[in-house]
């Protein structure tokens, strides 16, 4: 199982401006259900984010991205035998190292409202965030069924910042200092922002400082992928799915959703899944008509 994992800054933003945390008043959410539901439209209708996708070249200085390279693993061998753990982690450390495929390692995401649960905001202020979220993080989990219990909840371990995800650590701490720097420049500073509020600035001014408070606050950001990962040249030993996205050793059973992407993506998921789902359908279709109708 992989998650893309996050850390978000809390700003002091206009207070005039419209903000999801209203919708925590009982009475502007109930408002607000109403006109929804009338018209489909009002704070309910509205997703109020921008974001962008960032090599870690960009918002990283070099010196500290040839650092946490030197701290990583050592490749396999080509070609030689490997686990799809061990394939996925020399993957991420090639798309790690490679400048030249731009490739937006973090997403930077800014929305007003306070998404970070250990911030404590003061009533008559609003908040917005800027979330650093990794996407190709070197933390790696696992789900497992209990043995015990194979009907009831699995045991998920997400694997945070242990291994090679010690690297993870360095570089949300270097993206939190470039979010730092999104929030104090034009046009959001002076505008929109009044001033960061969390970390504050004082606190976080050393790196090791900085290190520890994404230590606190490091959480998922959902977007789960991997748990029946496609094997590619490994086969069964190293994945869940064939190319063809049927289950190894299973007759008749195929797995049509993000869980097959062994790795996450520059991007929200939503298109990528659809667009699994229509591959999916037509290679069942496919499948179907060459083998006269066994599916």
């Amino acid at each position: 199982m992989i998650l893309i994992i996050a850390t978000s800054l809390i700003f002091e933003v206009d207070p005039s401006l419209a903000n999801p945390d209203d919708l925590k008043s009982d009475a502007v959410l109930a408002a607000a259900r109403e006109q929804y539901a009338k018209d489909r439209s009002g704070p309910l209708a509205v997703l109020p984010v921008t974001m962008s996708y960032v090599p870690t070249s960009q918002c990283i200085a070099t010196d500290k991205l040839s650092a946490i390279l030197d701290s990583l693993p050592d490749p396999p061998t080509p070609n030689a035998p490997q686990t799809l753990a061990a394939n996925l982690a020399a993957l991420r450390r090639r798309r790690f190292a490679d400048r030249a495929t731009q490739l937006g390692h973090v997403e930077f995401l800014f929305e007003l409202g306070n998404w970070n649960t250990a911030f404590q905001p003061v009533e008559g202020k609003k908040y917005g965030s800027i979330l650093q979220i990794l996407q190709y993080p070197f933390s790696t989990g696992s789900t497992h069924l209990n043995p015990a219990q194979p009907t009831g909840p699995p045991t998920i371990d997400p694997g945070y910042l242990s291994g090679a995800g010690a690297a993870d650590l360095a570089v949300a701490a270097g993206a939190a200092r470039f979010a730092e720097r999104i929030g104090a420049t034009a046009p959001l500073a002076g505008g929109i922002v009044r001033a960061q509020v969390w970390p504050p600035p004082e606190e976080v001014e050393s790196e090791e400082a900085m290190r520890q408070w994404v230590r606190a606050n490091l959480t998922t950001d959902w977007h789960p992928v991997g748990t029946c990962a496609m094997g590619g040249w490994a086969g069964k030993e190293g994945g869940v799915v064939d190319a063809r996205l049927r289950v190894y050793g299973v007759q008749g059973l195929r797995v049509v959703d993000a869980s097959v992407m062994p790795l996450q993506i520059s991007a929200h998921l939503q298109a990528t899944v659809y667009a699994i789902a229509e591959k999916g359908a037509a290679m069942v279709l496919e499948d179907v008509e060459c083998e006269g109708g066994s599916g």
